[in-house]
């Protein structure tokens, strides 16, 4: 199979890993929503219910930008990856994309890792963290849901 060329292989719904088929994201998507619901109402409970929703929607447009470029990644060089071509994390978009998930995901879950429970910043930041996930599993999905079965 190292033999094809990739030009001729186009990319399809069952060649993707589990973690990124349209129902493996709409389970995950569902399942951010109401982790969001429940970090939400401990931050209205701590009188934060702004900060958090702000923070929110900021993870969602940072984490939509994420997903795009994984998109873009996917699209361009996963079939390449499957034939053994090209290592996709050794890409430019995927090191551009692995750097900017660190620093916008990466570094407020170690945050939250590192607060303690009764910490009222605590509900801030993990709305934020699934803000995030929500928003690069949407954009995933759209893209996913595109491809040929």
């Amino acid at each position: 199979m190292n033999n094809l060329d990739p030009e001729k292989v186009k990319l399809r719904k069952r060649m993707l890993p589990f973690l990124v088929r349209p129902l493996t994201l709409k389970v995950i998507f569902i399942t951010c929503i109401f982790g969001e619901v429940m970090w939400m109402y401990r931050a209205i409970q701590d009188g934060r219910q702004f900060e958090a929703l702000i923070l929110f929607v900021g993870g969602i447009i940072l984490g939509g930008v994420s997903g795009v470029w994984t998109s873009r990644m996917f699209d361009k060089h996963y079939v390449e990856s499957l034939l053994g071509h090209v290592n996709i994390i050794k890409t430019s978009l995927g090191i551009k994309n692995t750097i900017f998930a660190v620093l916008a995901l990466g570094l407020p879950m170690a945050v939250s890792v590192i607060r303690s429970d009764n910490d009222p910043f605590l509900a801030i930041i993990q709305s934020y963290i699934f803000g995030f996930i929500c928003g690069m599993n949407v954009m995933i999905y759209l893209w996913a849901r595109k491809l040929p079965d």
